[in-house]
């Protein structure tokens, strides 16, 4: 989502003439439209609000979420149990504006994104699995609360490119594996980090493609999500090959998802990832 000169204005408390002199002295980031009106994504307000101390408690949310005191005493609190509830009711709806409000007043109070993983998204995506399970949401409810949050996730990745990298990462899932969510999570926590270029090679990736193309550039990262097993086999094939071609050079391989228990490992040159917080500390400490 973007905000213009005026809402940006509203939302940090200033005249709209001081948003217009924190960016031509290159202080706040926008894009200019062809009529040349001011653009304000959510990673060049975030990270202004870091650098220059701004104080994010003085945000009037009330410009990004609506007049709802409960929602904004619960996100000024972080009441993840009533954020997690509001995210699935208007998810299931496919009320998407209401969604991605939430998510970006988090963003903008300074909230990590490994928390809004751990704590609302991944307890949602349960709650819609299981729900769907169970018969309580059709299939059609069940795709447009996971086409709303994989739209945000891919807005998010675009907002954070980076152009200064030192490392390069590469996140996908395996062979009749098309949870994708979990990767894009995992592009989306290794692109806070300037230093590492992201590649999202998505889905449903046989790993002999994979290893032909680690022949021809250089891997420091490799982030697997592993949601879905169809032949436990052919997987356990696919991750142990994996394993065995990055075993003796200095590629980091983080693996992730409710499967990888089930799978015969036979070398131990992986970290497994338990929450996306622990992902965020290890991806930081490693890769400076």
């Amino acid at each position: 989502m973007q905000y213009n000169s005026y809402q940006l204005a509203e939302i940090i408390g200033v005249n709209v003439s001081t948003i217009k002199r924190w960016t031509e002295s290159g202080k706040l980031n926008c894009t200019k439209t062809v009529g040349g009106h001011r653009k304000f994504n959510l990673n060049d307000i975030s990270n202004f609000l870091k650098k220059y101390k701004k104080n994010q408690s003085n945000l009037d949310l009330i410009k990004i979420v609506g007049k709802n005191n409960k929602l904004i005493n619960s996100i000024n609190s972080f009441d993840e149990i009533y954020l997690t509830k509001y995210c699935y009711k208007n998810l299931v709806k496919g009320k998407s504006d209401n969604f991605l409000a939430l998510n970006n007043a988090l963003i903008l109070k300074n909230t990590p994104l490994q928390n809004i993983f751990d704590k609302i998204l991944i307890p949602v995506l349960k709650k819609i699995g299981d729900n769907w399970e169970k018969g309580y949401l059709s299939i059609s409810e069940e795709h447009i609360a996971t086409e709303i949050i994989k739209k945000f996730l891919a807005n998010l990745n675009f907002q954070n490119l980076s152009n200064n990298s030192r490392y390069n990462a590469f996140c996908f899932t395996l062979i009749n594996d098309k949870h994708d969510i979990s990767i894009n999570m995992g592009e989306a926590v290794l692109n806070q980090n300037k230093k590492i270029k992201t590649f999202n090679l998505g889905p449903n990736l046989p790993v002999k493609d994979f290893i032909k193309l680690s022949k021809k550039v250089k891997i420091d990262i490799i982030f697997v999500s592993l949601i879905f097993i169809e032949n436990k086999k052919i997987i356990t094939k696919e991750i142990n090959l994996l394993l065995k071609e990055f075993l003796n050079v200095n590629t980091k391989i983080f693996l992730c998802g409710n499967k990888i228990n089930k799978i015969n490992i036979k070398n131990n040159n992986f970290t497994k990832i338990d929450s996306f917080e622990s992902f965020s500390k290890v991806i930081n400490k490693h890769f400076r």
